[in-house]
């Protein structure tokens, strides 16, 4: 998918990145992963608006702590978004076309019953959220982090070989998911702790990526970082995040576009950061950024 992610990203940074000054989030990071997972499940552009709304009604009810009058409101955008992914699921039931909807659909193996209308838009309906939101926090937590750090932000311009090893270490450092919601299946010790069945978790993926027994002086952002690759903010085994390829993807290209093109790029002084009110995904709700012409 490199080539689609390229063209795009080129696209948005000449079009939108071209006067001197910009929003990095929401001239880049905000449309960029969208437009991609919507290729890849089939959904107009035109729609992304609707699909953004509706994955910010789940972010905010599902993980936020609204007040009463909101939760209603988001609740009703958590059932437009539901609507959505069965509109489109039986729309490509009825017309399949090129699409990971319309495989889902038609998806066999063996003897293994064919996935139901229901169980396919379950699946649109959280891909719709996790195949996008997630990658634009980390798009925005790493060209934050890389433009605090000028030396950092000025080695990959010189050598876009340390671009990779340079996500590893802002998904460890800077992570957008920073903790996740678990329940136990039977009693376990963690840590010497004993943990019974059914007990509620909050995992600290972010606290997990700074353990001084694991990494060397954890609260140092380090490029070069030899076992940057050892952090949580992907999951691990069967919870392993499934898009991890295509965020480490678009994130790449992004770095290798933005460093070879406005090497000059930096932060805009004196911003103050705002991040969605949640217990779970991190990432700028704006990034203000400004370099040479």
């Amino acid at each position: 998918m490199e080539p689609l992610v390229r063209k795009l990203t080129v696209r948005f940074v000449e079009e939108r990145l071209s006067s001197g000054r910009a929003d990095l989030v929401r001239d880049l990071a905000w449309d960029l992963p969208a437009r991609v997972i919507f290729h890849v499940f089939g959904v107009p552009d035109e729609d992304m608006a609707r699909v953004k709304a509706g994955a910010e009604s789940w972010l905010l009810l599902m993980r936020g702590r609204p007040t009463a009058d909101a939760q209603i409101r988001l609740a009703q955008g958590l059932a437009a978004f539901w609507r959505y992914a069965e509109t489109l699921v039986a729309s490509r039931a009825e017309h399949p076309c090129d699409d990971l909807t319309s495989d889902l659909l038609l998806a066999r193996d063996g003897d293994v019953p064919a996935l139901t209308h229901q169980e396919v838009t379950q699946i649109v309906y959280e891909l719709l959220f996790a195949g996008h939101e997630t990658t634009t926090g980390l798009i925005g937590n790493g060209a934050r982090r890389l433009l605090s750090e000028r030396h950092a932000w000025e080695e990959i311009c010189g050598d876009p070989a340390r671009i990779p090893n340079a996500i590893e270490e802002v998904l460890r450092f800077d992570s957008s998911v920073i903790a996740w919601l678990r329940q136990t299946t039977e009693a376990v010790a963690i840590g010497g702790v004993p943990v019974p069945a059914d007990a509620n978790l909050l995992l600290l993926l972010g606290s997990a990526n700074r353990d001084p027994a694991v990494f060397a002086d954890p609260d140092h952002f380090d490029i070069h970082r030899q076992n940057a690759k050892e952090h949580l903010s992907l999951g691990s085994g069967v919870h392993f995040c499934l898009g991890a390829p295509l965020a480490r993807l678009e994130t790449r290209v992004v770095l290798e576009e933005l460093s070879a093109r406005l090497p000059s790029l930096r932060l805009v002084p004196g911003q103050t950061l705002r991040f969605h009110p949640n217990t779970t995904f991190r990432g700028p709700l704006a990034l203000l950024v400004a370099w040479d012409t």
